[in-house]
Order: structure tokens, then C-alpha cells, then sequence
């Protein structure tokens, strides 16, 4: 017996309802796991030991044995084939007592891995806050014909110790160099908190 269409839909529809019973149980199936995984993780949340890492537009709640390891740039203008810049480094728990002795592992470092390297310059500074500083200047060649010098002010507080680089080219030292070391001297050391 062939049914009109007009009363196939009242045929289907037990099946179309079934369907949707269907669909509404798996969504609480799985909205119950999705409950159940964030309450999961609410409880990983509260279990983690954490600090709060704040940079400079964000934060993020670091685990606890985890370590900032950072490098800030600063860049400038490329002039004379390169790209200026500053690069500022942190290093924290470092084992020197005095500015002097971790300025001179600092530059011997840098002469054994530069074998190119030659030393033009080095001696104690001050920054502009009137903190007591120290500072070297290189030159070496990274690439044949082509000579840069690294202009670096070393600074300690407490067993906080930060490395600021700026390279040049030799006009660009003449040319950007003097703006370029009054800004790293206005650098400016804050108190860390561990």
C-alpha cells in the first residue's frame, strides 16, 4: 500500500524524535565529561605551585621551579649593513660577589669564544642613577671584511647580574654610538622579587 506524502512525515517523525532524544543524552554525556575535566583541571590548578611572571604586556602564573630566562632587544636602525640594537640579559643567582670579578669572566668568556676578538677597552662606569657599572669594548669580525664592535656594561646587584650589548659598525660607532651608550647608562636595575 502506497502512502500519500502528506502522511509520510507523521511516519518519519517517531524516528526523528528518537534521534533527538539521542542527541540530547549525548550532549549531557558530554557536557557531565566536560564538567568533570574542568573540575579536573580546577584541581590541577589549585595543586600547581606557582608565582605570577609579569612581563611587559602580560602575565602568566610560572610553576614554581621554573626560571625566567629572558633576553630582552631593543632594535634600532639597520645602518651600515646591520641592525642595531640592545640586548639586555639577566642572569640571576650568579656565583660573583663583586662587579669586577663578574665583568672579567664575562670578557674572558667572550675572548675564548670569539677567536677573532681583540679587547680595546675596559674599566669601571657608572650608570646614570649613579649605580657603579663596568664596561668593555671589542671589535672582531664575524664575517670576512666585515668588523663590528660590541660596546657591553656589565652591572651586579645583590646575585643579580645584567649584561647590556650594543654592536657597530665603525662609522655607525661614531654615528648612532653616543646616543646609543646614554641609553644603555639610564639603564635602571629594579629590585626582583623570588
Amino acid at each position: 500500500m502506497k502512502i500519500p506524502d502528506y502522511y509520510r512525515q507523521f511516519q518519519t517523525q517517531p524516528a526523528a524524535k528518537e534521534e533527538e532524544q539521542k542527541k540530547e543524552v549525548q550532549q549531557k554525556t558530554d557536557q557531565s565529561a566536560k564538567g568533570g575535566l574542568q573540575q579536573s583541571q580546577q584541581n590541577k590548578k589549585v595543586e600547581d605551585k606557582t608565582k605570577v611572571f609579569q612581563a611587559n604586556s602580560f602575565t602568566i602564573n610560572q610553576l614554581e621551579d621554573w626560571e625566567d630566562k629572558t633576553v630582552y632587544t631593543l632594535t634600532g636602525p639597520v645602518t651600515d649593513g646591520i641592525q642595531h640594537n640592545v640586548i639586555i640579559n639577566i642572569d640571576r643567582e650568579v656565583p660573583f660577589e663583586n662587579l669586577i670579578d663578574y665583568a672579567e669572566w664575562q670578557i674572558r668568556t667572550l675572548e675564548e669564544e670569539l677567536k677573532s676578538c681583540t679587547l680595546l677597552k675596559k674599566g669601571e662606569t657608572k650608570l646614570d642613577n649613579g649605580m657603579e657599572a663596568y664596561e668593555a669594548v671589542f671589535s672582531w669580525f664575524p664575517v670576512e671584511d666585515v668588523k663590528i664592535y660590541q660596546h657591553q656594561i656589565y652591572i651586579l646587584v645583590d646575585s643579580t647580574a645584567y649584561k647590556l650589548t650594543a654592536s657597530f659598525t665603525k662609522k655607525t660607532r661614531q654615528t648612532l654610538g653616543p646616543q646609543v651608550e646614554r641609553m644603555m647608562l639610564s639603564f635602571n636595575p629594579k629590585a626582583i622579587s623570588k
